[in-house]
């Protein structure tokens, strides 16, 4: 079966320019009605971050509390065409993914030719990272998906020096911006190929104009901060804060552990060629396009592994460094004449990316068996058990205010209770300080006086209990078919709401 994938893989490279471009973009096309057959057929519910991004597309605006606006932006477009269903809500996701791929083989056929460029661009549509990620609604999509398409203007821009892609680059960048703040790692590999490679005339003016362009389409999001007291820059500091003392660093083990998540993002053979295009970097990165892609992926890596160190950082953070690094590996796969290793690969990861899409069309309920530690779908499983006792209590108990002390919770409440006569409200940690998005637009600052359902994690949520005359526990709701403790939510009813008198 494999040899006769690796055959397949082979004709999927061709020579001719718009037949690679075409295999690609149907490569591409049958992956994204792929992946939108399984999320149909397994109706998976929304993970928390998922139902947060859907409640921020209620109220469109120009920004969020811990993200830039494009996520809430793409999710009110896609559910405005087909309603609030999970498939519709993770739709942008598919269709971002369709688009990655065909910018990557675009970039690589410019720097190398329609070969090599059709690898590397089944070869971006495959990565086990992308694969998974094409699966769940987030930021990563589309900003891969701009990322992806700046790269292309800007590898244009150099070559030809015409306007016209200079400003396409700028407002892929600006639009990227406004899907995560991460585009911005895109100037560590603008400012190192602009000024250690060749340049067109009047490379300045051009790179003025995409800079200008970029800024003008982030600068709403800009304002909206600024208004906000920059709470999305605040978040995102506190997400990458450094250590204030030596026992809170990060150290090796971070390191190795965000290091292994970016093997899992570009699977296990991928890593190994990576390890070997190391060793010898030097004669590598001197051949002619391959150290322009170096400087999109190398310094964000680099960059990243500090940050680990210093303190943690997530593996999909550095997902911006792959669209150059698949194509800099398959350059480099060529060009050592490993291309039947290549192939195999591609082959790999296509088989790999059937098993997901297979996992996802079945659904949660085969994989309940497994348990605590190997359940998949452990996240989003049992959320519509605490909906369902979330509304029977609070009509036994003749209460329409509901007060609920943490995000995850409130998300998927907010998403599953659509539509429901009840007044979600958010507790924060902080009286002072906002937790989320929730504590900004729903805070527990009304109904004094009444009666309300409290949910909590906790058993005994001690301050906000306080915040009520009386109260006594309703209900313990298990969420998972086996034992888990972040699983576990407890219902108290709280009679005469005192309001919160921490501050």
């Amino acid at each position: 079966m494999v040899l006769r994938a690796e055959r397949i893989a082979h004709r999927f490279a061709p020579d001719d320019p718009a037949t690679a471009c075409y295999v690609v973009l149907g490569l591409s096309a049958l992956l994204c009605l792929l992946r939108l057959a399984a999320l149909v057929a397994g109706d998976l519910p929304l993970y928390f971050d998922e139902a947060q991004y859907w409640f921020w597309a209620q109220t469109p605006a120009l920004g969020y509390f811990s993200k830039p606006p494009l996520i809430a932006w793409a999710i009110a477009g896609t559910t405005a065409l087909c309603g609030d269903g999970s498939t519709c809500v993770k739709l942008a996701a598919p269709l971002a993914y369709l688009i990655a791929p065909v910018f990557v083989f675009l970039t690589a056929r410019n720097l190398f030719g329609p070969r090599l460029g059709c690898y590397a661009g089944i070869a971006f549509a495959t990565l086990p990272g992308v694969a998974f990620s094409g699966f769940i609604i987030s930021t990563d999509p589309l900003l891969l998906a701009f990322w992806c398409a700046a790269l292309w203007a800007y590898e244009r821009a150099l070559s030809t020096g015409r306007l016209r892609y200079w400003l396409a680059g700028g407002a892929a960048i600006g639009l990227g911006l406004l899907a995560k703040y991460a585009m911005i790692f895109i100037v560590l590999g603008i400012a190192g190929s602009f000024a250690c490679g060749p340049r067109p005339p009047r490379a300045w003016a051009g790179l003025a104009a995409m800079a200008a362009l970029a800024l003008a389409l982030v600068s709403p999001n800009l304002l909206w901060n600024a208004r906000q007291h920059f709470t999305s820059f605040s978040h995102t500091a506190d997400n990458v804060a450094l250590p204030g003392a030596l026992s809170d660093l990060g150290g090796g083990a971070a390191v190795v552990d965000f290091l292994g998540g970016q093997a899992a993002i570009i699977g296990p053979i991928f890593a190994v060629a990576l390890v070997l295009l190391l060793v010898r970097a030097r004669p590598v990165l001197a051949r002619p396009g391959h150290g322009f892609l170096a400087w999109f992926s190398f310094p964000v890596l680099g960059l990243l592994i500090v940050q680990a160190f210093l303190s943690r950082a997530h593996g999909n953070w550095a997902a911006v460094a792959f669209p150059s690094l698949t194509i800099l590996l398959v350059a480099w796969a060529v060009g050592e004449r490993r291309e039947r290793g290549l192939r195999l690969t591609l082959a790999v990861h296509g088989c790999l990316f059937l098993v997901l899409a297979g996992a996802v069309a079945v659904g949660t309920g085969p994989f309940a068996g497994l348990g605590r530690a190997l359940d998949p779908f452990r996240f989003i499983r049992g959320w519509d058990r605490l909906a369902e006792a979330v509304v029977q209590d609070s009509a036994a108990q003749a209460a329409d205010l509901v007060i609920v002390d943490d995000r995850p919770a409130i998300a998927e409440l907010a998403y599953l209770l659509r539509g429901r006569p009840l007044r979600l409200r958010r507790w924060s940690n902080d009286p002072l300080q906002p937790d989320d998005h929730y504590a900004m637009v729903w805070p527990a600052t009304d109904g004094v006086g009444q009666d309300a359902l409290v949910v909590s994690r906790d058993p005994a949520p001690a301050a906000l209990l306080a915040a009520f005359a009386s109260s006594r526990l309703v209900e313990t709701v298990a969420l998972r078919p086996y034992h888990d403790p972040k699983g576990t939510y407890y219902l108290f009813i709280g009679r005469g709401f005192l309001g919160d008198r921490r501050k």
